[in-house]
């Protein structure tokens, strides 16, 4: 413990001279012709980013503002499924997101930029900063990284103009929503705090896309599978919909699935006598690109009947309180 508090408080004091070399100005932050706006969190996973980018690309769209998303880069889920969640927006993958955001304004003549996961990347100047906040763990033991899940302090959030809290629907104790808000108040009384659910809409086949009548779930055991920051979130809700989770195979973040995982998978359904395993969209994407593809070494009605046993739930993205504050807000960069 000792050792990971002194990586946390190295980590902690390089985020902290960074942030004041850019405030400084030592460090460049780049302007572009185009409205930015920032959609990032400050913690690790979970918070609901995916979402509200593709919700805040699809209003964008619908007003006629051509929208292009700036994605890190990292993997090639997130964009896949902004691909999908946001269908006729386009998605730029790349570290370098002041030349990402160049070739969107030069190809795609992009009006805004929607910098996916950008509160960290602090060289593109930005007109709007939306954070998302977990409203079922906020900010974990208070500490950064590896000690706790914040990846810089919470004095970051002052840079903050809109807090949105998500997933308030999964918090039974209202209360502690209540000393949320107070708690990001005080820390930056001029943010707007807004609050949202993330909605379940249906389920469809991970193997054709079909939907499934959910209705049809809640007299059967059923396994879930997620690779995910919160998958704690994502059992709440599948449980609220009143079904049975005999098991939750959980695997870390952004994990790529490999054939031992499905095997073991589904060995275990098997012995259960399951015939119904549900993943999240983030997990889907994975699972079409790797361990669901057909190879050599793997037989095709095999991936067929594995394929079939899989179920993906879509959710949405709903604003609940404060909706006209955050109207008002995201507007107003357009006023100016």
């Amino acid at each position: 413990m000792k050792t990971l508090i002194i990586f946390s408080s190295i980590y902690y004091l390089a985020m902290l001279v960074r942030n004041l070399f850019y405030n400084w100005r030592i460090l460049k932050a780049h302007s572009l012709n185009a409205r930015v706006i920032s959609i990032g969190n400050v913690t690790w996973g979970g918070t609901g980013k995916t979402p509200l980018t593709a919700f805040m690309a699809n209003l964008l769209l619908g007003r006629g503002l051509r929208p292009v998303i700036l994605s890190r880069g990292y993997g090639n889920d997130e964009e896949a499924l902004l691909s999908r969640l946001a269908p006729g927006v386009r998605v730029l993958a790349g570290k370098d997101r002041v030349k990402s955001g160049k070739e969107a304004i030069e190809k795609f003549s992009a009006k805004t930029l929607l910098l996916d996961d950008g509160f960290q990347y602090r060289r593109l100047k930005r007109d709007l900063d939306i954070i998302c906040i977990d409203a079922t763990n906020p900010f974990g033991n208070d500490w950064v990284i590896p000690t706790g899940i914040l990846r810089e302090g919470l004095g970051s959030l002052k840079r903050a103009d809109i807090f949105l809290i998500t997933k308030i629907n999964l918090v039974e104790d209202k209360k502690k929503l209540k000393e949320l808000e107070a708690r990001l108040g005080k820390i930056n009384p001029g943010a707007v705090i807004v609050k949202s659910i993330h909605n379940p809409q249906y389920f469809y086949k991970l193997a054709d896309d079909k939907i499934v009548d959910g209705a049809r779930l809640r007299n059967k055991d059923i396994v879930l599978v997620s690779a995910i920051g919160n998958p704690s979130s994502f059992e709440k809700t599948i449980l609220s919909l009143g079904l049975n989770i005999k098991k939750h195979f959980i695997f870390r973040d952004h994990h790529w699935y490999k054939e031992k995982d499905l095997k073991k998978i589904d060995s275990y359904c098997n012995k259960n006598n399951i015939d119904t395993i549900v993943t999240t969209e983030k997990d889907a994407v994975r699972l079409r690109a790797s361990s669901l593809e057909p190879r050599a070494s793997i037989r095709a009605s095999s991936i067929k009947h594995r394929a079939s046993m899989f179920l993906v739930l879509r959710i949405q993205l709903e604003l609940t309180d404060n909706v006209q504050g955050f109207n008002n807000r995201f507007s107003g960069i357009y006023n100016s």
